[in-house]
């Protein structure tokens, strides 16, 4: 990784500040010296557009994950498109929409097409639906989508694959070790306390704090709690493997009902009582009576 400019430096400012319509946010990644190095990808994309063959619109391609993605911007899973512009040429004539790049891919190579003084790919990565290459009020060519993600909160950074010669200020987060899947659910039972998970990215916590250590995804399905921890911000429930927060219209709460046992000896217990209650105020009121 080398970022030669960000988002908010040099030309790409005009790309997103006071813009009174279209926005994008860019930054020029140059690899690791002034030759070509190429963009690979951690994950397989999908071509949806060709840009700059036979036109005078700069080198281009528009890429979107082939599958949903877990990125720092955001807890839930999302679809994320980037584009990657000052392409290679003889690169981008290999390239064709609808094309599967698969990961670890070596074929979206750098160029400096345009008006590129030197080899980079100018990036950018948004969120939901695309508009078009459009331009601002600043006169700047922007790829525009629902959101523009910064380039520390599309990515995540795995110090194994990459080495940072410059990020130009972004604080990348390095790639969270993979969490897994935990929990045997259980039937259920009227007759216990219970919770039911219905969403499959409810984390199970060590201890009952966002700040603890999230010991995995529990399963969907139902699960005995023996503890209820209301601490006036959150609530959560102890499933015994660990602590579960409440969420609203994720998890369902059940109390557990009276048995049946203890629902007949109560009754009886209160008839006795009755009986022996009535029994004395019979015989003291007799005896007030004579």
């Amino acid at each position: 990784m080398n970022i030669t400019q960000n988002w908010n430096q040099g030309n790409h400012i005009f790309h997103w500040k006071k813009s009174s319509n279209y926005s994008d946010k860019p930054w020029d990644e140059a690899g690791k010296d002034i030759n070509q190095d190429f963009f690979i990808p951690q994950n397989d994309f999908i071509v949806e557009e060709v840009l700059g063959i036979n036109s005078n619109i700069t080198n281009s391609v528009r890429l979107k994950s082939v599958n949903k993605l877990y990125m720092p911007y955001k807890e839930e899973a999302d679809y994320l498109f980037l584009t990657l512009t000052h392409m290679n040429e003889e690169n981008l004539k290999q390239i064709s929409k609808g094309q599967i790049i698969e990961k670890g891919n070596m074929i979206l190579l750098e160029g400096k097409d345009g008006i590129a003084t030197g080899n980079h790919f100018h990036i950018t990565a948004n969120l939901g639906k695309y508009y078009g290459l459009l331009q601002n009020s600043n006169g700047s060519w922007c790829f525009t989508y629902d959101k523009s993600l910064l380039p520390e909160e599309a990515f995540y950074v795995d110090r194994e694959f990459t080495s940072i010669i410059n990020s130009q200020g972004s604080n990348f987060i390095d790639v969270p070790k993979e969490i897994s899947v935990i929990g045997i659910p259980v039937e259920k039972n009227s007759l216990k306390n219970q919770i039911e998970i219905i969403a499959s990215n409810i984390k199970c916590y060590k201890t009952p704090s966002l700040d603890s250590e999230v010991i995995g995804y529990i399963k969907k399905g139902f699960y005995n709690y023996i503890e209820k921890i209301d601490n006036g911000d959150y609530i959560w429930y102890n499933i015994e493997i660990g602590y579960i927060l409440y969420q609203k219209e994720l998890i369902n709460v059940y109390l557990k009902e009276e048995e049946e046992k203890d629902k007949n000896e109560n009754s009886n217990f209160y008839n006795k009582l009755f009986t022996i209650v009535t029994y004395w105020v019979k015989k003291v009121f007799n005896m007030y009576n004579k």
